[in-house]
């Protein structure tokens, strides 16, 4: 049984990083870009050379990702973002929700919880929500992510992930409903 690579949210856009590529030189070892033709070090052909994981480019993407999520958690009441590896291939920024179901609390239980009564707890929530969104687009574009969108989840487990151009492709509530559809 197959399992989908990486775990869509309902509220939030799923970020990714996918697996660095590179053309190692024969001559030097040098890592070179995937659509090189020559090494930049030694000048060495790379025709023929075949792509390969680059260990390396995917410890800074990884890092640069874990240090943007911790400055996206401060301050944060109601969620934690993390860095989460894909199940085959990638990376991407997780945000798991502290508490369960928060629209069911009463305004005793966010009294005592936030010290806040039910209706302030809930805005403020939704701000936190939209913040985080803001923040993880903002990372995409400073970082060089890929916004998915999950389009479908098979009976056997795999999933078909779509990649989607903010500037043309479906809004974020779209892609949102997407991941939603596609994790019930």
């Amino acid at each position: 049984m197959s399992a989908p690579n990486f775990w869509t949210m309902a509220n939030f856009p799923l970020i990714v990083a996918d697996d660095p590529k590179c053309k190692r030189c024969p001559e030097c070892g040098m890592c070179n870009a995937p659509d090189d033709k020559e090494c930049g070090e030694c000048g060495a052909s790379l025709e023929g050379v075949e792509e390969q994981f680059d260990d390396l480019a995917m410890e800074d993407i990884t890092s640069e990702m874990e240090r943007t999520a911790e400055k996206m958690n401060e301050g944060l009441l109601f969620h934690n973002v993390e860095v989460k590896s894909g199940y085959y291939v990638g990376v991407q920024f997780y945000v798991e929700e502290k508490y369960n179901k928060l629209e069911d609390f009463t305004n005793e239980d966010t009294q005592y919880e936030f010290g806040m009564c039910r209706s302030k707890t809930l805005r403020k929530y939704e701000t936190e929500c939209n913040k985080i969104r803001r923040e993880l687009h903002k990372a995409r574009e400073e970082l060089g992510l890929e916004l998915l969108g999950c389009i479908g989840i098979f009976s056997n487990g795999e999933a078909v992930y779509t990649k989607i151009d903010p500037k043309k492709g479906p809004t974020v509530r779209q892609a949102a409903k997407m991941s939603i559809a596609a994790a019930s």
